[in-house]
C-alpha cells in the first residue's frame, strides 16, 4: 500500500506533467499564430492593423507559455497570486470571445438570399490603388459581376468614397470593373461619398430611395465582413442578405483580426 505522502507526490507530479503539456500546446499555438500573420506580411506585403494584432496575440501566447512558471513564482513570492489567476482568466476569456466572433463571421457569410432573389445588389467598397482595385475589392467585383449576370433583372449600387491614394472613388472602380465583365451600365448606381461600412449602408439606402430601388439589400463583400455589414443594415431597418466574395487567402488572417476589433466596436462602443 502506498502511503498518503507518496500518493500526493505522484498526483503532484502528474499535475505538473499536464501543466507542461498545456504550456507546450499554448507555446506551439502562439508560434503558429505568429507565422500565420508574419508570412503574408513578408511575402505579400500585408502590413496592417490586423497583422500587428495577430502578431502581438501570438507573441503574448508564446512568451506567456514559456515564462508562465516564472510568472506564477513571482506572484507567489509577492503574495499576489490573484494576479496570475486574473491573467489566466482574462486570456481564456479573450480566446473564447475571439472564437465566438469568428463564429459570427461564418454565420453572417452563410445568410445567402433565396434562389430567385428580389431586391438590390450592394457592392461595398475597399481600397483602390490609384485606379486599380485592391485584391479584396477585385474579389468583391468578381463575385458581384457573376451574381448580376446570373440575375439580369437586378440593379446594383456600387458603394464607396475616395480616400487617400485613390485617384477615383471606390464606387467608380466597382462600376468600371462590373462593366468590364459585361454588366450593363444602366443597371449600376453610384454611392461615392461613404468612408466606412456604416456610411456605405446609410448612403446606399438614400440612393435606393431616390431611385425607387427595392429591398432587400443583397450585400456583396468579403465573407468575414458580411456579419457586420448585415448587422448594420438590419439596425438601419433594412432587410438584407449576404452574397459573399472569396477573400484572397493571404489577406484573410489580417482581415479577420481587424474585423474582431471592428465588431467589438460595433457591438459595445457604437456610440464612439
Amino acid at each position: 500500500m502506498l502511503s498518503t505522502r507518496e500518493n500526493l507526490h505522484r498526483s503532484g507530479k502528474g499535475g505538473e506533467g499536464v501543466k507542461t503539456v498545456i504550456r507546450g500546446v499554448v507555446l506551439a499555438a502562439g508560434l503558429v499564430l505568429c507565422a500565420v500573420y508574419l508570412l503574408p506580411a513578408v511575402f505579400f506585403g500585408v502590413w496592417s492593423l490586423g497583422t500587428w494584432v495577430g502578431l502581438a496575440a501570438g507573441a503574448v501566447m508564446a512568451i506567456g507559455a514559456k515564462r508562465w512558471p516564472a510568472i506564477t513564482e513571482f506572484c507567489r513570492k509577492r503574495r499576489i497570486r490573484w494576479l496570475s489567476g486574473g491573467i489566466l482568466t482574462v486570456s481564456v476569456v479573450l480566446v473564447f470571445y475571439s472564437l465566438a466572433l469568428c463564429g459570427c463571421m461564418v454565420f453572417g457569410a452563410l445568410q445567402a438570399p433565396p434562389k430567385d432573389p428580389e431586391g438590390t445588389v450592394v457592392v461595398l467598397g475597399s481600397k483602390v490603388n490609384g485606379t486599380t482595385p485592391s485584391a479584396d475589392l477585385q474579389a468583391r467585383i468578381d463575385r458581384a459581376a457573376d451574381y448580376l449576370l446570373e440575375h439580369p433583372d437586378l440593379s446594383v449600387v456600387a458603394s464607396g468614397g475616395q480616400g487617400a491614394g485613390e485617384e477615383i472613388s471606390e464606387a467608380e472602380a466597382i462600376r468600371d470593373g462590373l462593366i468590364a465583365q459585361g454588366v450593363e451600365p444602366s443597371r449600376i448606381y453610384l454611392e461615392d461619398q461613404s468612408s466606412d461600412t456604416e456610411e456605405n449602408i446609410a448612403f446606399t439606402l438614400q440612393v435606393m430611395e431616390e431611385n425607387s430601388l427595392s429591398e432587400p439589400l443583397l450585400i456583396v463583400t468579403d465573407e468575414y465582413h458580411e456579419f457586420r455589414a448585415n448587422l448594420i443594415a438590419q439596425h438601419a431597418g433594412a432587410e438584407s442578405y449576404a452574397v459573399s466574395g472569396a477573400t484572397p487567402f493571404y489577406l484573410l488572417p489580417a482581415c479577420v483580426a481587424r474585423e474582431v476589433l471592428a465588431l467589438t466596436k460595433q457591438l459595445f462602443f457604437a456610440w464612439l
